[in-house]
């Protein structure tokens, strides 16, 4: 038995339709032209597998780093992260991920842009690209999926690895009943 997963969003002049998991039909409403795009994909181009091949044999390390950026990277081929938030992600030592992403930036699969303490890893666009070809060569700022940890986070918040800060939970109304009674008592 097959399923079609459909979802219709509405945004100015446009109608998306959801027809699977990766593929979404966009519908223009003035003009009402339809265009079928994919989504969550990552493209590999044919010339690339020979590098991907050396990457396992090399440093296997590299490699299941490499992809695990390739998942997590935003649409313009980039994501923001610490080491450490790449290691608890990668489950490895924090040592074995600067070795692989020093190893993958020596042999140009990827950039890393500085942006304050925290870095932006940049895949190079002739290996893989996220995004439809007509605007593979166009940008030079982009927006980064951003990926943190929660033990990088200062304690007034609890984070979690998606990036939704919530404060914590405030004390019990005992313990605040508690403390007023004492303020009350200090002034």
């Amino acid at each position: 038995m097959s399923y079609e997963i459909f979802c219709v969003v509405l945004r100015p002049h446009k109608l998306y339709k959801t027809m699977t998991a990766n593929t979404t039909t966009i519908t223009d409403i003035d003009t009402g032209e339809q265009r079928l795009v994919n989504t969550g994909f990552s493209q590999v181009y044919d010339s690339s597998w020979p590098a991907f091949r050396v990457l396992l044999d090399e440093n296997p390390s590299a490699l299941k780093l490499l992809t695990w950026l390739i998942e997590k990277a935003d649409k313009r081929n980039a994501i923001l992260v610490s080491f450490s938030a790449i290691a608890k992600g990668m489950g490895m030592h924090v040592r074995t991920a600067q070795y692989a992403i020093a190893y993958l930036r020596s042999k140009k699969y990827i950039t890393v842009l500085k942006s304050g303490n925290m870095n932006v890893y940049v895949l190079n666009d002739r290996i893989v690209w996220k995004d439809t070809a007509d605007k593979k060569d166009k940008y030079s700022q982009f927006s980064a999926e951003v990926y943190i940890v929660a033990s990088e986070q200062e304690e007034i918040y609890r984070t979690q690895l998606i990036g939704h800060a919530i404060a914590k939970p405030v004390k019990s109304r005992q313990t605040r009943k508690m403390q007023a009674d004492k303020d009350m008592v200090d002034h």
